[in-house]
């Protein structure tokens, strides 16, 4: 009696120690593929939206950097001490004659690195930006410079540059020796999609007012 009480309690412990059914074996991995799973979207999303911060923040440091280096020559424009620029002009309106008649403006001002000389022949003294819509970029070339061609100056990322002339009054104004403030305004694009932006991309548009020093 005692050794068939025995040989139970020795098959209920083999039993007990044989594992997991098919049926529990299966449950379990369809479980642990569901938590795996879930963990795999969870850190996918965490890295595009990562990707999405770190385009909206390249996008629209670049956007600035335009401006900054854009107004900067802008403010200078026209300066002439001498009166060597012919009808005091120092600014001209679309010189690349593009199909947007405000994507581009040249300068002129009399602002040698020794203070002005009378001429504008030295570097920076004559000066085109321009938006090369073909490749994105936003173009500055130098006519007195040692290379003059005209030189990216941004990424390849921009879609627009538009430029608005304005006179002491504020009233927009398309004559040279009455443009007083300079309003600038850039867009920029990235390059990839972005699934959480209106549009499928991730876009700045930035703009900044100059006033032309000497008028």
């Amino acid at each position: 009696m005692v050794a068939k009480v025995e040989r139970r309690q020795r098959r209920g412990w083999l039993e007990s120690e044989s594992g997991f059914t098919l049926v529990e074996f299966t449950i379990s991995s369809l479980i642990m593929m569901i938590v795996m799973g879930g963990t795999l979207l969870l850190a996918t999303r965490i890295q595009e939206g990562y990707q999405f911060q770190t385009d909206d923040t390249v996008v629209e440091q670049e956007a600035r950097y335009a401006l900054d280096w854009i107004a900067r020559d802008l403010r200078s424009a026209g300066s002439d001490p001498y009166n060597i620029i012919a009808n005091n002009q120092g600014i001209f309106l679309d010189p690349n004659g593009g199909a947007n008649n405000d994507d581009s403006i040249r300068i002129q001002a009399d602002i040698s690195p020794n203070g002005p000389d009378g001429d504008i022949g030295d570097a920076g003294e004559n000066i085109t930006i321009a938006l090369d819509t073909v490749n994105r970029v936003i173009t500055r070339a130098d006519t007195n410079s040692a290379a003059p061609a005209a030189v990216a100056m941004t990424d390849t990322i921009f879609t627009d540059l538009s430029f608005t002339f304005l006179d002491a009054s504020r009233t927009v104004t398309a004559t040279s020796d009455l443009i007083a403030y300079i309003q600038v305004q850039v867009t920029a694009r990235s390059r990839g999609r972005n699934a959480q932006a209106a549009g499928g991309f991730t876009t700045a548009t930035l703009g900044t007012e100059v006033r032309v020093r000497t008028r």
